[in-house]
Order: structure tokens, then sequence, then C-alpha cells
């Protein structure tokens, strides 16, 4: 079993339900990078819950890209 990533641009990210519940790595435009799961996405901004259970929002236009791994049968 292998793994496959998958990278949304901001562009990408605002209302795609599909990121919802999904763990990533979240990186900002001054390139620090959040791990946590997503627990919601509107039209401006993200909500992302770490480890800690600690919510962070991030504005969507400052955002770099999401990093998502889908794990694949070969």
């Amino acid at each position: 079993m292998g793994k496959r990533q998958i990278i949304y641009r901001s562009a990408e990210i605002g209302g795609n339900q599909s990121l919802v519940n999904r763990e990533v790595n979240l990186v900002t435009r001054e390139q620090r990078v959040w791990h946590g799961v997503v627990t919601s996405v509107g039209s401006s901004e993200i909500e992302l819950r770490d480890a800690r259970k600690g919510r962070h929002t991030f504005i969507i236009s400052e955002i770099d890209r999401i990093f998502d791994e889908v794990k694949t049968d070969y």
C-alpha cells in the first residue's frame, strides 16, 4: 500500500467540502506549517483542529497550499 499526495492551492480551497474531516498540513504565505484535521471550510476561511484539540481559523487568502495524503492500493 502506498500514499499519494494531493496539493490544494488557495484558489481550490474555498467552499471545498471534501477537505472536511481530512488530516492535512496547511502552509501559510509566511511559510508556517500547521498540522491538523479540517473541521469546516467556508468561502473565505477554513478551521483546523490540532492534536491538542486547539482550533485555528485561517483566512483562505493567507494560505499558500494544503497537503493531503491519500492511501492507495498500489
